[in-house]
């Protein structure tokens, strides 16, 4: 027949007893305990996200204005070379012009030096005239007779040479 056995009864009873104190004491509190970190760990995982996400933000925000601040650069050192060419091609005209002035005056010299050096040949060659004339004639010939003719040949020769 079966024997019941007492002692196998009272360490179930203990057990039952021992697992509702612990129920009631441990794991409510060990329970919280959990919910608790998960809560902690689930608001730092959402903090790291909007951190990350204010990152991203900024990120693109800094990298926008790095853009526009190359375009920006870019669009100065576009407005300084067209500057400095605009300033080179007026140097560059400045110069020709003053080239073109410096041409008209040497031109304008040589024009009055040649007309000088004509005028004195012309002056030579009346001379000459003269003398090989008053030598032909053999008579002397006054001073004013001589600058008369001297005057008409000088007129003579301007006006074959305009």
């Amino acid at each position: 027949m079966l024997k019941f056995d007492w002692n196998a009864l009272f360490v179930l009873i203990n057990l039952i007893v021992f697992f509702l104190l612990m129920k009631k004491f441990l794991f409510g509190r060990i329970a919280k305990v959990i919910e608790e970190r998960r809560q902690l760990i689930d608001s730092q995982f959402r903090e790291a996200d909007q951190a990350n996400a204010d990152a991203d933000a900024r990120l693109a925000e800094y990298e926008e204005k790095l853009a526009s601040y190359e375009e920006e650069g870019e669009s100065i050192v576009s407005g300084a070379k067209d500057d400095a060419r605009r300033e080179y091609d007026k140097m560059i005209q400045r110069a020709e012009q003053d080239a073109e002035g410096i041409r008209e005056e040497a031109r304008k010299q040589m024009d009055a030096e040649a007309a000088k050096a004509r005028r004195a040949a012309k002056e030579e060659i009346a001379s000459l005239a003269m003398e090989a004339a008053a030598k032909v004639i053999g008579a002397n010939i006054s001073a004013e007779s001589d600058s008369a003719m001297f005057d008409e040949f000088l007129n003579e020769g301007s006006e074959e040479n305009e």
